[in-house]
């Protein structure tokens, strides 16, 4: 190198006051609280995997039997079994599906199996070689130098399939299995070209494609040439989408021995960034642990989570902080309103007695909190009998019932509504629905039981009941002075018509109070704050940064990290010379055009540090270069090539 950078360093003899070490103080019960947090933790993970597990085994079973039945007989021709994995729009999902199935076709079929992305395949001899590295498990090559085999004669070059049938000969695979994850994403002649190729060697290589698709079978035929297409014989397999095992997730998250809930804005956000950024189920399962971790370590009264909690594994700040709650005080006020005001005197004095209140409250506030996940599952069963009802997903159910608002609200109102206008057909799988909840399983099996009769004595047609308009009105339709007028009148019903519309509203009651009695707001029970967890700005700063944003509001505006007086009040874009050097330069950046001058900057530079600094030419020399090397390190500048003595802006504030 011609010439390399330097720094001027030069110590001072002053020596920095020494700073008093101060241990770090910790809580006495933070040992046991990530203890606890890990064991739930663990089963919560084992519940998701499981769950993932089964989602997608019925499909890996279609597609290993597929590729475990795909014979290369001479009747076939040179047609190579090829599976169409419709896996969805989720393109986030797709590596894990795959990846599982990898492992169980390796295990299974005793098959190679090659796994390719169109990023790594930007053309057939690239694609080429990565099938055979990965099949074979060799070193990867670059360029195209030859590759030494153990057979005498020519060398062969690292793309040829010649390798692979080689290889095969040795290996004796029962199946070379080439999936195409993101097949869509790859080139159409790229892919004929491919399929071409391979067929032409199926009678030495036993392959097996396998194209992920996104959108559908049919818009994926479209992109081969007719050629390619005669070369394959498909089959298609339909994968679960996305969406669906997340609900799957997020049902089995919710039930169980569950100890800790997401609240309403947290698993509203969550939900929604996993919507609108299509991720897998990996990130919702990475956002839920966060969630753990984050209420296990920033909320010491967690540690009533834990079972078999002793009174010596609590603190006394502990108990102090838990005397500080807004649902501690909320219960006081009922205590006091309620006259008693000896319990009240023993919770505020005796650390015992608190501690004993609040075991058993945290255990009746998970009780509740279940029961109201159960209340929601048994409504979502309810609305799929109703033909006409919209599906209403869990997690929607959830978020509006953690919040409070699904007792008023629209979607209970029309729900309770068409329970009185149900015939007796829809009404009887509404009773077996809530006979199977043990849902007041005496009063639902005599609602049976009187619905029986009904039925049985009027087996034709189904009845209806008087809340249903359409079936209790008639149209009469008359002339007069050559005007047709409309009008409606009231039908009478039939004893059985109205029987059965005494139990409707016998129905219709008891679901009111079912529903009024169990949809409480959870922000009402005491202890709330420890088994709900519901704080969306650590999740948001994590798994939503704006490191852009941050990066800029640092350089135009460094006081509000340092904290620093000499710059307590400063305006935003003004500048000074006790200002850090990157910043001030950031100021000079943004007042640059496209083109800057290195010269011109450094005067400006020079001319702003040099005011009130003792420092000499070279030292403010250093500053200037270690504070343009961090822009550039940034992403804000870069050389120019019109013009050595200049730099280009690349990023623009707010943009």
């Amino acid at each position: 190198m011609e010439h390399e950078k330097c720094y001027v360093f030069k110590p001072t003899d002053e020596r920095s006051s020494k700073r008093r070490r101060v241990a770090a103080r910790e809580s006495p019960s933070w040992t046991l609280r990530k203890r606890t947090c890990r064991e739930l933790w663990e089963v919560q993970e084992g519940r998701i995997n499981k769950i993932v597990a089964d989602v997608h085994r019925s499909t890996q079973d279609e597609i290993t039997t597929f590729i475990k039945d795909s014979d290369f007989s001479p009747d076939q021709g040179s047609r190579i079994p090829a599976g169409l994995v419709v896996a969805g729009p989720a393109i986030a999902s797709h590596a894990q599906f795959f990846d599982s199935l990898a492992e169980r076709v390796s295990n299974e079929t005793e098959s190679v199996f090659v796994s390719l992305k169109s990023t790594e395949c930007p053309n057939l001899k690239t694609l080429l070689k990565n099938v055979i590295r990965k099949a074979t498990a060799a070193e990867e090559d670059d360029g195209d130098e030859h590759v030494v085999t153990r057979r005498k004669g020519p060398k062969l070059l690292n793309y040829d399939l010649q390798l692979l049938y080689e290889w095969c000969q040795d290996q004796q695979p029962k199946h070379v299995v080439v999936t195409f994850q993101d097949s869509e994403a790859f080139d159409g002649p790229l892919l004929a070209d491919t399929i071409q190729l391979m067929s032409s060697w199926l009678d030495r290589i036993p392959f097996v494609l396998l194209f992920g698709i996104g959108t559908s079978a049919e818009g994926f035929q479209e992109k081969l040439p007719s050629t390619a297409i005669r070369c394959l014989r498909g089959q298609k397999f339909d994968v679960t989408q996305a969406d669906e095992v997340l609900e799957q997730v997020f049902r089995t998250t919710l039930h169980g021995d569950q100890p800790l809930w997401l609240g309403p804005e947290l698993a509203s956000r969550i939900l929604e960034r996993h919507k609108d950024h299509i991720q897998s189920v990996e990130t919702f399962a990475d956002a839920l642990k966060y969630a753990y971790m984050s209420h296990f370590f920033a909320n010491p009264l967690s540690i009533f989570l834990r079972k078999g909690l002793k009174y010596k594994d609590v603190s006394k700040e502990d108990l102090e902080a838990l005397r500080n709650l807004g649902s501690f005080r909320r219960l006081i006020e009922d205590l006091l309103e309620q006259r008693h005001a000896d319990v009240v005197r023993a919770l505020l004095e005796s650390d015992e007695t608190l501690f004993d209140w609040t075991k058993e409250y945290a255990n009746a506030a998970r009780i509740r909190m279940g029961d109201i996940v159960d209340t929601i599952d048994i409504l979502q069963k309810l609305r799929t009998c109703i033909p006409r009802l919209p599906r209403i997903p869990l997690s929607t159910l959830y978020v509006r019932a953690a919040s409070g608002t699904l007792l008023d609200s629209p979607l209970l109102r029309d729900f309770l509504l068409s329970v009185k206008k149900a015939p007796s057909d829809v009404l009887a799988r509404l009773l077996a629905v809530l006979h199977k909840a043990d849902a007041g399983v005496d009063v639902i099996s005599r609602l049976m039981e009187s619905l029986d009769k009904l039925v049985s004595a009027q087996p034709n047609q189904p009845l209806r009941s008087a809340h249903d308009h359409s079936a209790t009105t008639t149209l009469r339709t008359t002339v007069v002075a050559q005007k047709v007028s409309l009008a409606k009148s009231a039908s009478s019903m039939s004893n059985g018509d109205a029987e059965y519309s005494q139990i409707v509203d016998e129905l219709h009651g008891r679901l009111d109070g079912f529903f009024r009695e169990m949809l409480l707001k959870p922000q009402d029970l005491f202890l709330h704050e420890v088994v709900v967890y519901d704080l969306k700005s650590p999740h948001r700063d994590v798994f939503m940064p704006r490191p852009r944003y941050v990066v800029e509001r640092a350089l135009s505006r460094p006081w509000d990290y340092l904290s620093c007086v000499c710059c307590e009040g400063s305006k935003e874009g003004a500048l000074s010379p006790t200002q850090p050097p990157v910043a001030i330069l950031y100021q000079l950046y943004l007042e640059s055009g496209n083109l800057i001058n290195v010269h011109d900057l450094w005067l400006a530079f020079n001319a702003i540090i040099g005011q009130e600094s003792d420092n000499d030419a070279e030292t403010i020399m250093a500053l200037f270069q270690r504070s343009l090397a961090e822009l550039r390190y940034l992403g804000f500048i870069k050389a120019s090539r019109k013009k050595t003595d200049h730099v280009a802006k690349l990023a623009w504030k707010g943009l």
